[in-house]
């Protein structure tokens, strides 16, 4: 039987006199709480002669209490020591305040935490429990360390340690996977029933982050380690406390107005170093927005239903345990009220789950749908209204122009003020100052709305990219948000947008250049151009010698992947003089084209977003007509993918050893693979090496006939693989090995594979293990080196016909 709270509590009184000091407990006698044995604990910091901590734990119808002097340890399996002091009545749960000079224990006393508890045991000497506070959510294994085991444990001094336990796993628990990738959603419009669920979409950037006691690794959506970026997301681990987890979510800026801003996010998207980060989290503070639980305390938690994976994570309490750093939306059951509230406040859209969907991670599934409310479209700035309140000496507002198609003056389609963060303002300021002109550029609106009276402009040079919801019916845009400052068309000549085309002078692998928008996204996962530079000048020295001396196509998106796209044959004149050239025969009229003989020239071409670099089979020594490589561009026709593709390339690779043939294989970066047979023991003719693909196309579409189709009709493709002999004509050319390729929403690379590599894909089964990423090609080049190496040297023949 235990001893009664007023026997418990003698100890107590005697040390304090109830006239001296405002601590509780010093009256009426105390008892057990009403109803069952509470469980409720304080952690209180205590400045009295010495800085101590004191942990009270109800038991009992008292506070049993420990004196830490270095607080709760706050590594997994570190020991700090514990003091046992007298037990104290259950008032002191909520007592803070000033202990006067002179009496026990003076000093300030403050709560540091509080909440409930678990008894996971409660021995004689060892005490295990798990806290469940406003700052812990931990385990604790408290236990005694005299050596005179003949003494009380719970006299009044007794040494104790408090060592911090994980939480438990069970024998079929799992390590905590390094990488996730996240499932993807396809757009389509707002599905109706009982079986979804509806979130917010947010501006943000997709983030997936791994945590342990101890460690949290952020991850993009492509994989890179973005932890270093946004130290403030660090409350995220300390929310989740003793819990090892990977949760999916997106972090996200907000405006002025609250609301997200992808403008406002770009200032904190590419930054590494230290200080500029630390500055930023002060000017430009980010949230992790959490909207799925992947994994948890060993397990994998994909195959749950989404409704549970949704209800399991807000049982973390991330949000209150983070302070608000870590924000968990409420997933709503009414999607058409939700896609209102969206555009009432002029955000992106929403996103449907289905309830029992399982989570598929790298998967693009209709049971996530993406709802876009908004458009986004490139316009010219053609003036501003002034500022005023906190925008008082700065553009107000940005009046929006479209190009007239028959060269008329530009079409007047609405102002934009919100989205226009500081930073923006302030390089505006200048920039429109400096081209403002008298005359008003802008034509009224297909509806006859003209700019606002008292409107100022300006000339020619500025554009800004901007989200929006609709029209009305005036031709004016609805609910208008700035995204960002765009470069002027042509991407290197004319006048630059400020803080995004003024342009900085680098040395590029020895040449200098100037770089322009590095920071803006080419592909919707925020991957951007500075990082395609960067791509470029590391892949340089294996890259160059695939390219050098022959005659560059680039295919450019100077908007982005998901913006209007166009090949580029011909030199641009604007080059720098370094730069190299060849004169060249197309289409029968004689032309300049790029060669690619140095480094320099691939970061040059990254800053004009010529994301993708094509070439001919052959070099400019060959002779004329003459071609140094066989090709086959292996395209799968729905539902057969990359896998049906590697099947085949096995078929074709077998072929050419009966041939005694070396044949190699590459990603192309979108859908399929690519075969190629080196051909450099001497010159053949286009003709030949076409008219030989064409015979092996065609003879292993009649041994394989459900895998292979040599045609390309339409009709015949479905569910098998085309193989596209085509390329092999003088005037054709085909994607670069190591070319980045923007067919999907983040980078890709048409990427070299050995026979041994895509045997294991092939084992595996999945069609996105053969879509491989900068950061995965660059780290393979450093471990393997050029496997394609070969394709350059190797002497090889076509059988003589």
């Amino acid at each position: 039987m235990s001893t009664p709270p007023a026997d418990r509590l003698g100890g107590y009184r005697a040390k304090r006199d109830a006239a001296g000091t405002p601590e509780p407990g010093l009256g009426e006698e105390e008892g057990p709480p009403d109803g069952e044995e509470g469980r409720r604990f304080v952690l209180q910091e205590h400045h009295a002669t010495r800085l101590h901590w004191d942990l009270r734990l109800e038991r009992d119808g008292v506070l049993v209490s420990f004196a830490v002097p270095n607080g709760l340890p706050p590594d997994l399996g570190t020991n700090h020591l514990a003091i046992r002091t007298e037990d104290h009545p259950l008032a002191y749960l909520d007592f803070q305040g000033e202990i006067p000079r002179g009496s026990y224990g003076a000093g300030t006393m403050t709560i540091s935490d509080r909440g409930t508890y678990e008894v996971l045991k409660w021995d004689p000497g060892k005490i295990e429990i798990h806290l469940h506070g406003e700052r812990h959510d931990a385990q604790f294994a408290l236990f005694v360390i005299d050596r005179d085991r003949t003494l009380d444990p719970e006299r009044d001094g007794a040494q104790w340690m408090v060592h911090r336990m994980g939480a438990p796993e069970g024998p079929d628990a799992q390590p905590l996977p390094d990488r996730v990738a996240p499932m993807l959603a396809r757009p389509g419009t707002l599905p109706r029933g009982d079986d979804w669920q509806f979130e917010i979409k947010w501006d943000g950037a997709r983030v997936l982050a791994h945590s342990r006691p101890g460690q949290l690794r952020l991850r993009s959506r492509n994989g890179n380690d973005v932890t270093g970026r946004f130290p403030e997301l660090g409350a995220l681990q300390r929310a989740l406390g003793e819990h090892r987890a990977v949760l999916d979510g997106e972090v996200v800026a907000f405006d002025e107005e609250g609301r997200p801003s992808f403008a406002a996010l770009q200032r904190r998207l590419n930054v590494t170093d230290e200080g500029r980060v630390r500055r930023l989290v002060r000017e430009q503070p980010v949230r992790y927005v959490v909207f799925d639980l992947l994994w948890l305390d060993g397990h994998d938690r994909c195959a749950l239903p989404y409704e549970e994976r949704r209800a399991r994570l807000a049982a973390l309490e991330l949000e209150r345990r983070s302070g608000g750093v870590v924000t968990v939306p409420e997933a709503e059951a009414d999607g058409e009220a939700l896609l209102e509230a969206v555009r009432a406040l002029g955000l992106e859209g929403v996103m449907a789950k289905r309830r029992r969907a399982p989570y598929l991670p790298g998967v693009r599934s209709d049971a996530f749908t993406k709802v876009k409310l908004t458009g986004e479209m490139t316009f010219e700035i053609a003036g501003w209204t002034a500022g005023e309140g906190g925008r008082r000496g700065h553009p107000g507002a940005l009046l929006l122009g479209l190009p007239d198609p028959d060269g008329g003056p530009l079409r007047y389609v609405g102002r934009v003020g919100s989205g226009l963060d500081e930073r923006t303002l302030d390089e505006l300021t200048g920039a429109l100052a400096q081209r403002e002109v008298d005359a008003d550029p802008l034509a009224p609106s297909s509806g006859g709305t003209v700019a606002p009276r008292g409107a100022r402009f300006t000339g020619p040079g500025l554009r800004c990219e901007v989200r929006f919801t609709g029209w009305t019916p005036d031709g004016v845009l609805r609910h208008p948000v700035f995204v960002r400052l765009v470069a002027p068309e042509g991407d290197g000549a004319g006048p630059a947008a400020p803080g995004a085309g003024k342009g900085t002078r680098v040395t590029a692998a020895g040449r200098e250049l100037r770089v322009t928008n590095l920071d803006k996204p080419l592909w919707p996962d925020g991957t951007t151009k500075g990082e395609l530079i960067g791509y470029y000048a590391q892949i340089a020295p294996v890259l160059v010698p695939h390219l050098a001396d022959r005659p560059l196509t680039m295919r450019r998106w100077p908007d982005g992947v998901t913006g209007p796209t166009f090949f580029e044959k011909r030199a641009p004149g604007h080059r720098p003089d370094w730069v190299a050239v060849a004169d060249v025969t197309l289409d029968g009229v004689a032309a300049t084209q790029l060669l690619v003989q140095e480094p320099a020239t691939l970061a040059w071409l990254g800053n004009l977003a010529a994301i993708e670099l094509h070439t001919p089979l052959h070099r400019l020594s060959a002779e004329d007509g003459t071609a140094e490589i066989l090709a086959f561009d292996l395209d799968p026709g729905a539902p057969a993918t990359a896998v049906e593709c590697a099947r085949v390339a096995f078929l074709l690779r077998g072929m050419f050893a009966g041939l005694g043939l070396d044949a190699f294989v590459k990603s192309s970066g979108s859908k399929g693979l690519q075969v190629y047979v080196p051909l450099n023991a001497g010159a053949v003719p286009y003709a030949h090496t076409k008219a030989f693909a064409r015979t092996v196309a065609e003879l292993l579409a009649r041994e394989e006939p459900g895998l292979v189709v040599s045609r390309q009709v339409k009709a015949e493709r479905r569910g098998r693989v085309l193989v596209d002999w085509l390329q092999n004509e003088h005037g054709k050319t085909t994607v670069s090995v190591y070319s980045v390729r923007a067919a999907h929403d983040r980078p890709t690379i048409s990427a070299p594979l050995t026979w041994d590599e895509l045997q294991d894909l092939l084992d595996a089964g999945d069609p996105d293990a053969f879509l491989l990423g900068p950061d995965e090609v660059l780290a393979r080049v450093a471990e393997l080196g050029d496997v394609w190496a070969d394709v350059l040297t190797l002497d090889q023949e076509l059988p003589v016909p």
